[in-house]
């Protein structure tokens, strides 16, 4: 979904009349007659107005700003089923990765695991979200 609010560089709390504004400056500035040829105002003049189109009236504007709520929300709410399940964690390794790391395990068993026991940066991956 585009964020029609970044195009024309307002914020969701602002009145029509900033919008507006914004939209007048942005649309000048980028106009197709004052950039001939060049294909990337051409496509930024066609967003600042597609932005305008929804962001001026003020239906469009309710619904846009609901279905942008509704993602938003769903996009919070993956990310948090995401990060649950980066954190999922195999116990039995852990300890053995614990043991290894202090020396309690037998050579075979941190062979065993293919850790090296001098190494804790998978134990940093896996519980605090480092990566190399």
């Amino acid at each position: 979904m585009t964020d029609y609010y970044a195009v024309l560089g307002v914020s969701p709390g602002d009145s029509v009349a900033v919008i507006k504004e914004r939209y007048r400056k942005s649309a000048k500035q980028y106009h197709p007659d004052l950039h001939p040829g060049d294909k990337a105002a051409a496509e930024r003049f066609t967003q600042i107005a597609e932005a305008w189109e929804i962001l001026g009236d003020a239906g469009r504007r309710a619904k846009y700003d609901a279905e942008r709520r509704k993602n938003a929300s769903n996009s919070a709410g993956k990310a948090g089923r995401e990060k649950a399940s980066a954190t999922d964690v195999d116990f039995a390794d852990l300890m053995g990765r614990f043991d290894a790391f202090f020396g309690k395990a037998t050579d075979s068993a941190a062979k065993k695991q293919n850790v090296n026991p001098l190494d804790a940066t998978d134990l940093f991956e896996k519980f605090m979200g480092y990566k190399k």
